[in-house]
């Protein structure tokens, strides 16, 4: 079945429109894939104690390049709020891993956050399912699970974005949830002009919040690459400051 003619209508005047922030995408992406070429020996699931752990960093890398991928597809379609709803999920992920990686023992913390996980998805297949005993148990006795689940839940997602700069958490993450959760003023930013026969809605593509949405997206996915970086022994200054000066380049208008 062949595509739907207008799906991509507007998307290659709109990349001309903001020419600038979807380069800067492109850039990142490159940089992303030279260190993954360059970094097959290091970029390894661990064994041993470490092995929870690198598995939790490495599938946060996957999935945060995923949505940065994502979210920059739907800035060129024109849905700049669905990119800022995707974005919020990137930002949560970035807490989990500063939280984790900045901990005085990361591989304690990454068993909170498995233990926690755990304790969630059994209330899902329970409720939506009926399935009592799911099919994995992590290597923990339950009174393991419980108090590991409860030391991760404890601390506010506020909590764990201290340490990170206020426009992951306290501007955008903040700001994005009032569009994940349709609130009424998340729903306001969808009322359109009035017309001839009164007030519209619009519900169409444009380039509402496009600029917002792929700023934060180079952004987060940078802090990540560092992330990443970091907890594998990758040393690339180079890149660092490279992604440093687009940085500044995305802010000096």
């Amino acid at each position: 079945m062949p595509l739907t003619p207008n799906l991509f209508d507007g998307a290659s005047e709109r990349h001309g429109r903001f020419e600038r922030l979807f380069l800067a995408q492109d850039k990142l992406n490159d940089y992303i894939n030279e260190i993954l070429d360059g970094s097959t020996d290091k970029l390894k699931i661990m064994d041993g104690v470490e092995h929870d752990l690198s598995l939790i960093v490495s599938l946060a890398f996957g999935k945060g390049l995923k949505t940065f991928h994502a979210t920059t597809r739907l800035c060129l379609l024109g849905f700049g709020h669905d990119a800022l709803i995707l974005l919020r999920t990137n930002i949560n992920l970035l807490i989990n891993l500063v939280y984790i990686l900045s901990k005085e023992n990361p591989v304690e913390c990454a068993k909170d956050f498995l233990a926690f996980s755990y304790k969630q998805r059994t209330k899902y297949l329970r409720l939506a399912h009926g399935i009592v005993n799911p099919p994995w148990t992590p290597n923990m006795t339950d009174e393991e699970i419980q108090w590991r689940a409860n030391s991760w839940k404890n601390v506010s997602i506020e909590k764990k974005a201290e340490s990170l700069p206020p426009f992951h958490y306290a501007q955008g993450y903040r700001l994005y949830s009032s569009f994940e959760h349709s609130d009424a003023f998340g729903l306001n930013d969808f009322l359109g002009d009035w017309d001839e026969l009164g007030q519209t809605i619009d519900s169409g593509t444009s380039d509402k919040h496009i600029d917002l949405a792929l700023v934060h997206n180079f952004e987060i996915m940078a802090d990540v690459v560092v992330l990443i970086c970091k907890y594998y022994e990758i040393n690339r200054p180079d890149i660092f400051k490279a992604l440093h000066d687009i940085r500044d380049e995305l802010y000096a208008d």
